[in-house]
């Protein structure tokens, strides 16, 4: 039963099924009614109505919950190499026993401040956000929220990603508070599977959002439990949170994204059902990316959007977001593309091309160590540095339950494989710095070895030869889970030779098209310093030889 009282005219009760909708007519000014309701069938006697309470003065900031300021010391890196990691401590042993597991950051336009949450559903902010990382100071800002893992500021006002919604979160009275948590968009639909979290959070340039939806992973990770729409999926939404998209589909885990500032939409996948290692997605608007549980569409497809690259285990076993090198302060990277792993707590520079459309390429390591994983970065608009922030779950080596760190450039000479081309006949590979030509030009100083990998319904995958595949066996791992197989084709690079004073043209005339490729490389540059890296990427197709790289002998 229902009771209505003290109601504008024209107020109206409309039963809906089994809801009950109050209909008011529109009009200015304040309207105050009380609506009461019990679940008696028959009520012994019309329910008698207080006067209907000023609800305005529940709507005004209160008293903060959590006035305490937590302080703490910075800690600066004193290393000499070209980027080194400064650290924000983290306020473990706070007032409320708060667990501290960062799932997501941004900055405040001031770039002095930066608001984080935690997967327990927090958000804190720090501030003294400084060049020196001086005495920094901790404030709880909001609690109760679903599994925040993705936060960004718009307009210095925070929004956070949970599993059941995006909340926008306004701080009335500049106590560093939130006084209000608004819903700024509940379209996404959940389950109580404990897999599918709702992933980071990204704006393009236009303002729109993006984030990602885990699948319904079962426990131990083999299959899923009932899909629903979104599982599985990158998702837009728009900048005012009234729509609501998928924006590609497929994906199984997928821990961060990233925009780039002309809007291409990234994404990592983790091993699993219909992954058979991780990857990098470039993604495109409509694309499937290899899941067929989570294509969210009509008819099952049988082919999919091939990733940017693939990752081995020992590389990547659990991807994070990335973050485009929008800063000029931060060595000779800027407008490259890094890729961030939770699984092995590291930082990849991204190499890529794109060959008749297809965008492909690879990945090095960035030398640095991280206190915990790495799940989200962004650079500060202030000291033009990347911040990292992560968290110690399942499947990571992270040394530390969470951190918050800097990334910052010290001007040192920078010594890393910056761009590879895959063409006819060979591997095109640039530094950031002039090689030694005696080392460069020798192809002892390189080795190379290909696989592919096996798309199917099972947990991983084998390991296959790219020239002689088992027939048998490829057809088996659809069926049966074969990760111990391993044969890899071992490639001969006949010579090496510098068509520029950074550029190194490889030789290979059995190069071919493969899923995975290591490429060990062992030169110096032209200072005397040693540069030995292991690149991993893919090819999908081979270009043309540029003009002015025509084959000849080694030099």
């Amino acid at each position: 039963l229902v009771a209505l009282t003290e109601a504008p005219a024209g107020t109206r009760l409309v039963a809906e099924g089994e809801r009950l909708r109050c209909v008011v007519p529109a009009g200015g000014g304040t309207r105050r009614f009380k609506l009461a309701l019990t679940r008696e069938a028959v009520a012994p006697a019309p329910p008698r109505l207080r006067k209907a309470a000023d609800l305005v003065a529940l709507a005004r900031p209160g008293r903060a919950l959590w006035p305490e300021r937590l302080t703490v010391q910075g800690v600066m890196d004193t290393g000499t190499a070209a980027w080194v990691v400064d650290d924000v401590p983290v306020p473990f042993d706070n007032p409320w026993q708060a667990q501290m597991r960062f799932g997501g950051f941004d900055f405040f336009s001031d770039g002095r401040r930066a608001a984080l949450c935690t997967w327990n559903g927090d958000v804190w902010i720090v501030s003294g956000l400084d060049s020196t990382l001086g005495a920094l100071t901790w404030k709880r800002f909001a609690a109760g929220l679903f599994e925040t893992l993705g936060l960004k500021i718009v307009d210095d006002v925070i929004l956070v990603n949970g599993r059941d919604q995006i909340t926008r979160l306004v701080d009335l009275n500049g106590d560093d508070e939130a006084d209000r948590y608004e819903c700024f968009n509940n379209d996404i639909c959940t389950t109580r599977n404990f897999h599918e979290f709702s992933f980071d959070l990204q704006t393009d340039r236009d303002g729109n959002f993006y984030f990602a939806k885990g699948g319904p992973v079962k426990g131990g990770g083999r299959g899923f439990d009932p899909i629903v729409p979104h599982n599985g999926t990158v998702l837009k939404l728009s900048r005012d949170g009234s729509r609501l998209d998928i924006y590609s589909s497929g994906l199984r885990a997928p821990n961060g994204i990233g925009v780039s500032p002309d809007g291409q939409v990234t994404a990592g996948d983790n091993e699993g059902t219909w992954v058979p290692h991780c990857k990098l997605h470039w993604l495109r608007p409509g694309s499937f990316q290899g899941v067929v549980d989570t294509a969210q569409m009509a008819v099952k497809p049988d082919d999919y959007n091939p990733p940017l690259c693939w990752f081995p285990m020992g590389v990547d076993n659990s991807g994070g977001g990335q973050t485009w090198v929008t800063s000029d302060r931060w060595g000779p990277l800027t407008g490259e593309l890094l890729h961030l792993s939770y699984g092995q707590s590291s930082i990849y520079v991204v190499s890529r091309e794109s060959i008749d459309g297809q965008v492909q390429g690879g990945v090095v390591r960035l030398p640095v160590t991280l206190g915990s994983s790495a799940m989200r970065g962004r650079f500060s608009p202030r000291d033009g540095q990347l911040w990292v922030c992560g968290l110690r779950g399942w499947q990571t080596n992270a040394a530390r339950l969470t951190a918050f760190q800097r990334v910052r450039f010290t001007g040192a000479p920078v010594r890393l494989p910056k761009a590879l081309w895959a063409v006819e006949g060979g591997l095109a590979l640039q530094f950031t710095t002039p090689l030694d030509p005696a080392l460069a030009g020798d192809v002892q100083s390189y080795a190379l070895e290909q696989w592919n990998y096996v798309w199917g319904p099972m947990y991983g995958s084998p390991e296959v030869s790219v020239r002689n595949p088992d027939p048998k066996l490829v057809e088996s791992a659809k069926s049966s889970e074969q990760q111990s197989y391993q044969v890899h084709d071992k490639v001969a690079i006949r010579a090496a030779r510098l068509v520029a004073n950074d550029t190194v043209l490889l030789e290979i005339p059995d190069l071919r098209p493969a899923m995975q490729c290591h490429l060990k490389v062992d030169v110096e540059s032209m200072d005397g310093a040693e540069m030995v890296f292991d690149l991993w990427h893919t090819i999908h197709r081979l270009g043309a030889m540029p003009p002015g790289w025509v084959k000849g002998p080694a030099q």
